[in-house]
């Protein structure tokens, strides 16, 4: 693989099966209350996870790539595992006039051009009542602090050397959520994941 420019689907279909990646979205899911009656909308879905874990915490869940190939690896592995979350084709304008009482974003903000248009078309997807879920590494992501995390020995055994190709891919693209957010969003939550390199955020639209 050295020298060899990855497509994004393949970094990001290794990455899931590592530890600390799986455990950072699984504790951005559980964020969320558990989903029974209720649908989640992932948007730049990738290969899956987030929908996945989802799913299995009960929500009807629908994710949406612009990336073909990410589609196609979604739907392979959501067979895998047996999920209930189904995956389409789509993007922030495609997605117009979707509602969902949870809609999630992962790494997804740092590739947008307008970050700010974005966020605001995320929350345009949520019911009222509802909320939007942002997971996305950090300005502490880099792969300096990558390195020093792995040689901490604090990781999951498991790719953890895939922190540094998460960190190579993410750098000097951090996202500040919370400038951008529109004022209309009242935020309920922010957590810190691997000593700050990643963040979460929960967002409560009013009912």
């Amino acid at each position: 693989m050295i020298g060899t420019k990855l497509s994004a689907s393949v970094i990001f279909t290794w990455l899931q099966g590592a530890g600390f990646y799986r455990d950072v979205h699984q504790k951005a899911v559980d964020c969320l209350p558990h989903g029974e009656g209720k649908n989640w909308l992932d948007v730049g879905c990738g290969p899956g996870l987030v929908a996945r874990q989802a799913a299995a915490r009960g929500y009807e869940v629908m994710g949406a790539d612009t990336d073909s190939h990410m589609v196609r690896t979604a739907k392979r592995l959501a067979r895998w595992h047996g999920s209930t979350a189904v995956f389409q084709k789509g993007d922030l304008q495609s997605l117009v006039g979707q509602q969902a009482d949870v809609v999630s974003a992962a790494s997804l903000l740092a590739v947008l051009d307008d970050k700010s248009a974005g966020l605001e078309a995320l929350w345009g997807f949520v019911r009222p009542g509802g909320y939007l879920l942002i997971i996305e590494p950090t300005a502490k992501m880099n792969p300096i602090n990558a390195k020093r995390l792995i040689s901490e020995g604090n990781l999951p055994c498991k790719r953890r050397s895939g922190l540094k190709m998460w960190a190579a891919a993410r750098e000097g693209r951090a996202v500040d959520v919370n400038a951008i957010a529109p004022t209309d969003m009242a935020k309920t939550a922010y957590i810190e994941c691997l000593e700050g390199l990643v963040g979460i955020w929960v967002f409560n639209k009013a009912a």
